[in-house]
């Protein structure tokens, strides 16, 4: 019923469609055929992984799952089983819940999600064109990783357009947060000399109450700031004489310094704004505060 390849040769085409859109400025047609294609490629994700994984979640949900499962269902006298699957924003979700990466900040997710549901629906919404299709190319891109298909052949005649785009759009997002790493740094050299040492010293003792958080020294104002995220994965270091030492992997999901009020808090702003996205800490039972200037700590 939900054939993975089907899914995938139905978002080419649909992403064909929207490209075309793109190229004729007609802003509600893309967002129409952009939604319906980036749902496609989402769903083919959670078809690889299982079909029980596109089942929406309701106190009926039984039916659809069988279905999906192959299964025959016996429905009632002249009705027939019903299938629910979850639409593009439970679609990525879930893809995020398992790991999934999407090269698209929250922000970015939502205003693609709400430019899809005004073409669908109708209404007074209104999108930038130029945002929503960059938007969608980092979304695809994402997906194609994850389903391991080749974006060439993808993206086809529309390749040149889709690399713009995103180009475009990563320029743009860069230099947001160099803005947001400007004004941070103005903020705090605005303060007086004792204030600003009073915030470091309180900073550098709050780090320890979090005790999985980790410092590192602020890229605006170079105070004591921390890094969280989840700790994934260990693994003993190579050196058979540590060979019961192991490591922690700390994938980076915010970083923030109470002193000039820097705060990054996407994967996407963590790259731009010279952070490191993942890093390797000795781990114990109990994570212990290592700094950012400990040799031990190397980026991934």
């Amino acid at each position: 019923m939900f054939d993975e390849q089907q899914l995938l040769d139905d978002a080419v085409n649909y992403t064909f469609r929207a490209m075309q859109a793109y190229r004729s400025a007609e802003p509600d047609l893309f967002g129409l055929q952009a939604g319906v294609a980036a749902e496609r490629l989402a769903k083919a994700c959670l078809v690889r992984r299982s079909p029980a994984l596109l089942v929406e979640l309701q106190s009926n949900a039984f039916s659809s799952l069988a279905a999906l499962l192959g299964l025959a269902v016996v429905a009632p006298p002249g009705q027939r089983p019903k299938v629910r699957t979850v639409g593009l924003q439970m679609a990525i979700a879930r893809l995020q819940a398992l790991g999934v990466y999407i090269d698209a900040s929250r922000e970015s997710l939502e205003n693609f999600i709400e430019a899809r549901n005004w073409s669908t629906h109708g209404g007074a919404g209104n999108f930038d064109l130029e945002e929503t299709a960059a938007n969608f190319v980092k979304i695809v891109d994402s997906l194609l990783v994850d389903l391991n298909y080749d974006r060439y052949s993808f993206w086809s005649v529309h390749l040149s357009d889709a690399d713009r785009l995103k180009g475009g759009a990563e320029q743009r997002h860069r230099e947001r947060v160099r803005a947001l790493l400007s004004e941070a740094a103005e903020r705090f050299a605005s303060l007086g000399e004792l204030e600003r040492e009073n915030l470091r010293a309180n900073a550098a003792l709050l780090i320890f109450v979090e005790p999985k958080h980790l410092r590192f020294d602020c890229p605006s104002c170079g105070s004591p700031g921390v890094l969280s995220g989840e700790y994934r994965t260990t693994r003993p270091l190579a050196s058979e004489d540590e060979a019961d030492f192991k490591w922690a992997l700390l994938e980076v999901a915010e970083f923030e310094c109470r002193c000039c009020g820097l705060r990054l808090n996407s994967r996407q702003d963590i790259y731009a704004g010279n952070v490191p996205p993942t890093v390797t800490v000795p781990h114990s039972e109990t994570i212990s505060q290592v700094y950012a200037s400990d040799p031990d700590i190397s980026d991934s």
